[in-house]
């Protein structure tokens, strides 16, 4: 299938990724039918948020291209990644224009209407401000009377429109609307507004980078409101497709089996995601 879209193509396998050699045929485990490209699992997904996916030296890095990598590869299958905006994540899964997603798809009520979901990985959310702002965050809430940047359709943005309502009337809360997490960090650092709400891995990955120019300003939230649990993400399958989501999730445990999730997570100081320790 090929489309506009299509142009941000990366075809990638395990070996470039650093991971083991293909299993031999004998050890494979079923792959879903009716692929989008034979041999491959064509993976829709949004590089713009390290740890989780991001480009470094020209190769999808990070935990979310890396580990369905891990998977494809228990299915004797290389990975195909379909690089696009958030935005174009749904539509194109839906069109068929790639097999899956993998982009830190937070696993919600609404969206498991929509689609079927194997979980990878605990979520969670943090404010984000420049270091010397003074700006501290117990909950959403909190933001009003601030301009906050966010990622158009996230969590995120679905938990301030909840709260930004309620606002006293002088301590209004705006929002600024950006395509990706990277837009709406920046607008941080340029000072165009007080705070970004943003995944805790891309906060934490942040300020780890840039210490000098940016801290947390909040504990890691859930988006759903005080003492919810955290979401889960996953990989996230067309609704119903029931032959790709028992082929995706055999090889999702076969992955953790083996030791690649772990060394996936440990390599992107991500232990906290581990979605085995929720139950």
């Amino acid at each position: 299938m090929r489309s506009t879209i299509l142009k941000a193509i990366l075809a990638i396998g395990g070996t470039a990724l650093g991971l083991a050699a293909t299993p031999s045929q004998a050890e494979c485990l079923s792959a879903p039918p009716n692929l989008v490209e034979a041999g491959y699992l064509t993976v829709g997904t949004s590089l713009t948020a390290p740890p989780m996916g991001f480009m470094n030296d020209d190769k999808p890095s990070g935990f979310d291209p890396e580990f369905i990598a891990a998977v494809a590869e228990k299915m004797c299958l290389k990975t195909r990644i379909v690089n696009v905006t958030f935005q174009g994540l749904f539509p194109g899964l839906i069109a068929r224009k790639f097999d899956v997603i993998a982009s830190q798809i937070g696993i919600t009520e609404p969206r498991k209407e929509m689609f079927d979901f194997v979980p990878v990985f605990v979520g969670g959310l943090r404010l984000v401000t420049q270091k010397d702002s003074g700006l501290k965050f117990q909950t959403e809430s909190d933001v009003c009377g601030h301009a906050a940047s966010i990622v158009a359709g996230s969590t995120q943005m679905a938990a301030l429109d909840k709260v930004k309502g309620d606002c006293p009337a002088g301590k209004p809360m705006t929002l600024k609307v950006f395509s990706n997490q990277s837009e709406a960090l920046n607008e941080v650092a340029k000072g165009t507004v007080n705070v970004a709400y943003v995944d805790w891995p891309v906060a934490a990955y942040l300020i780890q980078q840039r210490p000098k120019d940016f801290v947390e300003a909040s504990p890691v939230l859930s988006g759903k409101g005080p003492n919810t649990e955290r979401n889960r993400n996953g990989i996230v399958i067309r609704k119903g497709d029931s032959a790709t989501q028992d082929a995706v999730a055999a090889a999702v445990k076969a992955a953790m089996s083996t030791g690649a999730y772990d060394d996936i997570l440990k390599r992107w100081n991500l232990a906290d995601g581990d979605v085995r320790k929720v139950n």
